[in-house]
């Protein structure tokens, strides 16, 4: 018989591997834009007195938000952003520079810096208009080299910005073309004629246009197109009319639009009393976003170059 041989099993000491030494940060292969925004703030609201006369006209209150928080809120999700200039008249700089205070944590803690700059205008009649403004901006911050959003901040968007917004790269010129069905409300808007998503001409006058699209102020710019907002208003283009410059910008340049889907209401414009209440009323009762991220998506033109 064979004995019975048992054996001692000593456990191993553990393995020590050595931590693996941290890998040189290389340059990423393609440079990342940064893009800035231009808020265009500086009217005096008069269709909405007297509310305006206590509150600017971007941070009167819908839904219990100031007006211009529901535009930055949403321009948290775009990565490429790096800072957001807000041009104000002077009457109102002081509940701008309150409403930054308030603000500016949440936006820097997402890495987007938020700059107030007062155009040094006191009354109505003194106004730098919408094209005058940008101008402005353009002067104090200089040009941005990756292209910027140039948008007033007196409408509501009912559908998210963040597909439209991530995906430029700024070689490019785009607006919004947004379905507007009642003809009253389109004689007060810039009215665009299209020819698929590109812009042949944009109306100030719509009389005799058959188009319901309408290009509220939302652009994305290049730099280009941002470099002849100088030489236009130093050739005594109407500063005080958007539409105009984007006219000359969509034959001189190009100029492409994001058609969004046929349904009423995607943008709640606040330009008087009436436009106010009926926002608020529509935001009360209705959801916030009638269109979802994948639809947004699907409505964008070709990729860009």
């Amino acid at each position: 018989m064979v004995p019975s041989t048992t054996r001692s099993l000593t456990p191993s000491p553990p393995l020590k591997l050595e931590s693996p030494k941290p890998l040189p940060s290389l340059p990423h292969p393609f440079p990342l834009p940064t893009v800035k925004a231009f808020l265009l703030c500086a009217g005096f609201g008069t269709r909405m007195r007297p509310l305006t006369e206590d509150t600017p006209k971007s941070l009167v209150h819908v839904a219990g938000h100031p007006l211009l928080d529901y535009l930055t809120d949403e321009l948290t999700a775009w990565t490429a952003l790096d800072s957001i200039h807000v041009a104000v008249n002077h009457q109102d700089a002081p509940a701008f520079h309150d409403w930054a205070t308030d603000r500016r944590p949440e936006l820097e803690a997402e890495g987007i810096a938020l700059h107030i700059h007062d155009d040094g205008v006191q009354t109505p009649e003194d106004q730098l208009g919408s094209v005058g403004d940008l101008g402005f901006l353009l002067d104090e911050v200089g040009l941005p080299s990756d292209g910027a959003l140039v948008s007033g901040g007196d409408s509501l968007y009912r559908f998210p910005l963040a597909p439209i917004l991530n995906a430029y790269t700024g070689a490019t010129n785009r607006g919004l073309a947004l379905h507007e069905p009642d003809p009253e409300r389109r004689a007060h808007s810039s009215v665009l004629e299209l020819d698929g998503h590109v812009v042949t001409e944009v109306l100030d006058d719509p009389t005799g246009s058959r188009s319901t699209r309408i290009c509220p102020s939302w652009l994305l710019l290049s730099p280009d197109a941002l470099d002849t907002v100088r030489p236009y208003l130093d050739d005594d283009g109407p500063p005080d009319t958007l539409g105009v410059f984007l006219n000359q910008l969509a034959r001189t340049h190009s100029l492409h639009a994001t058609r969004l889907p046929k349904q009423k209401n995607l943008r709640l414009h606040c330009n008087t009393l009436d436009d106010l209440e009926r926002a608020r009323r529509i935001v009360r009762s209705e959801p916030r976003h009638v269109l979802d991220p994948e639809t947004v998506e699907n409505c964008l033109p070709l990729r860009e170059p």
